[in-house]
Parts: C-alpha cells; sequence; structure tokens
C-alpha cells in the first residue's frame, strides 16, 4: 500500500512539472518580442515589430512581376534565408550555440557583402546592408535578436524577390515589397 502511494506522488509530481513546462513554453512564445532595424540597430528594444499573416491573396506587385528589376541576387537571398531558418528559424534560436554558429554566421555576412555589391535594386541592397549589420550587431553583443532580426528581412525578401510563401507570414521589416 505504500509503494502505491509513493507511486501515485511521484506520478502526479511528474504531471505537474509537465504541466508547468508547458505552461512556461506557451507564456514565452505568447509573449515573444522583437524589434525594428532600426531599434535593433540603436539598441532600443521598445516596440515590437507586428507579425502579419498574409492568406494566398495576390498583389498587384505579384501581377506584375516581370516589370520588376531581375539582379541575380535571387538566389542569394533565398541561401541566406535557408541558412538563417536552419540557425534560429522555428524557435531554434532558444538552444542558439555561438560557439557552434559564429562562423555560419560569418560566412553569411560575406555571401550578403557580395549580394551588396551586385544587387541592382537599391531598396534590395539597403535590405541587405539592414541584414549585414544586425547580423554584425549580434556578433558583437552575442544577442540572438539580431540573427531573428536578420532571419526576419530575408524571410521577407524571400517572399517578395522569388514568391516563397513558406510559413505564410510577414515581418513587415523589409524596404523592398
Amino acid at each position: 500500500m505504500k509503494n502505491k502511494k509513493v507511486a501515485t506522488v511521484v506520478v502526479w509530481s511528474i504531471i505537474l512539472l509537465f504541466a508547468v513546462v508547458i505552461a512556461v513554453n506557451w507564456y514565452a512564445v505568447a509573449n515573444e518580442e522583437t524589434v525594428s532595424v532600426e531599434e535593433y540597430l540603436d539598441e532600443a528594444e521598445e516596440e515590437a515589430v507586428e507579425v502579419i499573416t498574409v492568406q494566398n491573396e495576390k498583389s498587384e506587385e505579384e501581377e506584375v512581376d516581370e516589370e520588376r528589376e531581375v539582379s541575380g541576387t535571387e538566389e542569394m537571398i533565398a541561401s541566406a534565408h535557408d541558412e538563417l531558418n536552419r540557425l534560429v528559424g522555428w524557435n531554434r534560436y532558444r538552444g542558439f550555440s555561438w560557439k557552434q554558429n559564429e562562423s555560419a554566421l560569418t560566412s553569411l555576412v560575406s555571401q550578403l557583402e557580395k549580394m551588396v555589391e551586385m544587387e541592382t535594386n537599391d531598396k534590395r541592397r539597403k535590405d541587405a546592408e539592414n541584414t549585414i549589420a544586425a547580423l554584425n550587431q549580434a556578433l558583437d553583443s552575442r544577442d540572438t535578436q539580431g540573427i531573428i532580426l536578420a532571419h526576419r528581412i530575408m524571410h521577407d525578401l524571400d517572399y517578395y524577390v522569388n514568391g516563397n510563401d513558406g510559413d505564410g507570414k510577414r515581418y513587415n521589416v523589409t524596404e523592398y515589397r
């Protein structure tokens, strides 16, 4: 009888522990804050970037896609977005390891610097420069918020430039639309 009581206490303790862990994770996700390019680069963390979910609607920009400038940087945008997804996408920033990923970030900055040199569209060039600045700030301060911001810029660019709808979210942090 005593073993049964101990087992019951242990089981309920484990259930309670799981409930607390789930509640804490839910709270963290629900209250996740992000910062815009200007705020992050100025090291101010006051306002959050609004996440906008876009359904499968076509904008006028998509309909006149053939009128856009082609600069050859489309693959670089997709590649940068894929790499940032691998590093911090889908909440991977929570277990981010600077030791394991610093060289990947440095390499990504170099890739984006080449993109800036090649890019013919001023707004896309500015977005690449903002991404580089956010990554450099993140590397200097060891702050994953800069990597998250860089990911969001490339996420939006990948949508607007390459039509990669991904998860359907738009962060509205790009100059180019």
